[in-house]
Formats: C-alpha cells, structure tokens, sequence
C-alpha cells in the first residue's frame, strides 16, 4: 500500500501532565516498577544531555502513560520501537491496557495522589471502538470531540483542564499556533502530589548559606536544617552519600544522591547510568544524621522528541508511522510534538511539584561522634518514589543554575 504524502499525514499532540501530593498505594507490578526505573534513567540520561548546567525536573511515570496511550493505537514497526523504548511491561495491548488499568485503579480513590488522562479528538472524528474502550475502561479517559480549527478557544479548553488537575501549577501548556485543521488528537496524563515530610524541619532554623556551583563559585542559599534519624548510606563505589526522606502517611520518599565532591556531579551521574534504584535503597540503613538541605523551587520544560529519538522510537514522528487503531477514519496520522513542563517547591513542610508533557544546624561539636553528617551545598540528584515497589513519579538534579525558594 502506498503511503500517504506528508502533506496528508494529520498530527497527534501527547501532553503529559505532572504534579505533586503525597502517597501512592502499593503498585501490586512489580515488574512495571522496574521497567519505569530504565525508563527513568533513560530518559534522565537524554535530559541531562540537552541542558547542561540546569536544573531538571521531571515524571517518567507521566510521560510514559501518555506515550503509552498512543501506543495502545500503534500497529507495526511504530508498535515495536515503542514497547521497546518505553520499556513497556509487553508487547500485547491488552496486558499493556490491564496494567495501567491497575495503577489507575490504585490511585483513583486517593485523596493525596490524583492521576488523570485526557483525550481530545477533532470534531467530526471518532476514534476506534477499541481504542475508545481501552481508553474508557483502563485509562479512565473518555475521549472527548473539540475543534482543533478555532484554535484559542481549543487551546484555553486544553489549559484550563490542565491546570485543574496540577493544582493551577501547569499553565499555558499548549500555544494556540500549534493547533490546527491538522491536528486531530491531543493527549494528555496528568499527576499532582503533595507531600509533606515525615520528619520536617523547623522554619526557624533556615539560614542562608553558600551552595557551591563548583570550586570556586557559590551562592546563598536557604538551607534547612534538622537532626534525626533517617535512612542513609555512605557509596565509596560512587564517590557519594545517599539520604532517604520519607513523606509523611505515604510510602512515598525523596532519595537524594549526593557527590562528595563539589564538582562531583557529572561524573556521578556516568556511574548511575546502569544502576537501579533498588541497588541504592538497599545499601540504606537507620542513621542518626545531622542534615541540610536547600529550600529551592526549579521549574523545566522540554520538547521530547528528541529523546524519543534517542531511545530508539523514531517512527511514530515520520511520514510512514502507524496509527490505524486510532480512528475510524483510515486517516494517518504521525506525532508532531511531545511537550514536557515540570515545576517543584521544596520547602520545611514538604514537597509540591507538577510536570506536563505533551504527547543548618545545631552546634556540630556535640553530635560530631554520634551523627552522621548529610550537607547538600553542592549538586545533587534526586527521586521522588514509592518505597514498597520503586515506582518512580519524579527525577531531578539540582544543578548550578540555582532557583531559591523565598
């Protein structure tokens, strides 16, 4: 069969929404865990690529949900790239279907952890029985008819859901010059959680401090400070610390990596590009540790379709891509962006963060024996996950391009 030209080759927008509140349920996958893991530090892996010296936050499990939407209405080759890239839990739509309906299932009466998908067709189009069913039942978004061709008022109906679901944390997602009479599906997932420490710190003993960029450059900072006990290890093989910061009535935690050195970051990141969440957790261990950690809030947006690319799913953005188990009509049709937005505020209380994607001290002479010492004024990564399982629903690094969080 011929392939249609690219003039006739309609768009599919993925937006992936993201924010945050505290605690997830026990995903009963185990496997789906794992598999968001490589996901996670594939796509971390990219991110860092392409913005050297910035913050970055962002949700693996967001993005691969959107992702994995469109894959239920992929056939082919554009079928196979994705189960592979997405590191999705199988090939067969039905189990890929079952096992986000699960996760949905697991979430949908938490009143801390709300995930929600979207789907807008163009008016006049309707999607497939099956692709609507699956949509319906497991992904628990009906898809809804719009007109992509009054573009504004397309864009404000899209934004406006967004920031329904993120808390008003997510704005301005969509532009409305990227709809069009091409465009026939947006879709959308969208998390927010909010999570507030189990162990907070006390507003009254934030002071500003120096935050090294490198040897010689810093900054101030309003670094928090508390001691107590917390999970902790020390990783000579990485050169690093690691710091387990639960959430308060979840099962939810931050675990931050933090190199010894200032400049440490880079290659820290080389080290744990193979290596599982768990292969860290496991080496965590009941401590007394003295800790300071920063106040900040950092915000990152980003184009994915380059990463996409790099993780080996290029077809579903070309010309030859399959999509016929989306739409009733023998349309075809091709993805032409997926956007990424995040945002997250760390502060004494806890956690609050959101994501989109389209397609200090007490006196130290006293404790210095008893205590460990965990000082993050200096680059670190981190994750936001779920203990029982490792599911991860947010990565970041907290880099040299310092946002505070007044």
């Amino acid at each position: 069969m011929a392939q249609p030209s690219s003039k006739s080759r309609r768009h599919v927008w993925l937006l992936v929404l993201t924010a945050v509140t505290s605690y997830p349920h026990i995903m009963a996958n185990t496997e789906f865990a794992k598999n968001l893991d490589t996901f996670s530090r594939n796509v971390y892996s990219e991110l860092v690529q392409l913005n050297q010296n910035t913050n970055i936050i962002f949700s693996p499990f967001s993005i691969q949900t959107c992702a994995a939407m469109v894959r239920i209405g992929a056939e082919g080759e554009t079928a196979t790239e994705m189960d592979v890239g997405l590191k999705l839990v199988s090939s067969d739509v039905k189990e890929i279907a079952d096992t986000y309906g699960q996760v949905m299932a697991d979430y949908e009466k938490s009143k801390v952890l709300k995930i929600a998908n979207k789907v807008y067709i163009k008016e006049g189009y309707s999607a497939r029985e099956e692709f609507k069913n699956i949509l319906t039942r497991k992904f628990l978004s009906k898809p809804e008819n719009i007109n992509f061709v009054q573009s504004s008022v397309a864009a404000s109906t899209i934004n406006a859901w967004v920031e329904s679901k993120t808390n008003n944390l997510i704005k301005d997602l969509i532009s409305p010059d990227v709809l069009n009479a091409d465009t026939r599906l947006v879709l959308i997932n969208a998390i927010h959680f909010k999570g507030q420490w189990k162990t907070k710190f006390d507003e009254a003993n934030t002071e500003d401090e120096d935050f090294y960029l490198n040897d010689v450059d810093k900054v101030k900072m309003p670094m928090m400070n508390v001691r107590h006990d917390f999970r902790f290890a020390e990783l000579p093989e990485y050169d690093a610390q690691a710091l387990e910061m639960p959430y308060k009535d979840s099962d939810l935690s931050m675990l931050v990596i933090l190199p010894n050195k200032k400049t440490g970051l880079l290659s820290l990141e080389q080290k744990l590009k193979t290596v599982k969440l768990s292969d860290i957790t496991s080496k965590l261990s009941s401590t007394k540790v003295i800790v300071k950690f920063p106040k900040f809030k950092a915000e990152f947006s980003q184009e994915l379709t380059p990463v996409f690319k790099k993780l080996g799913m290029v077809r579903l953005f070309a010309d030859n891509a399959e999509f016929g188990n989306i739409l009733q009509s023998p349309e075809a049709l091709k993805v032409s962006q997926i956007i990424h937005k995040a945002f997250i505020d760390v502060n004494e209380e806890g956690t609050e963060a959101a994501a989109a994607t389209g397609i200090a001290l007490e006196n130290r002479m006293i404790f210095e024996e008893k205590y460990m010492r965990f000082i993050a004024n200096r680059p670190f990564q981190y994750t936001i996950f779920d203990r029982q399982n490792g599911a991860h629903f947010f990565k970041g690094l907290l880099s040299n391009s310092v946002e505070t969080n007044t």
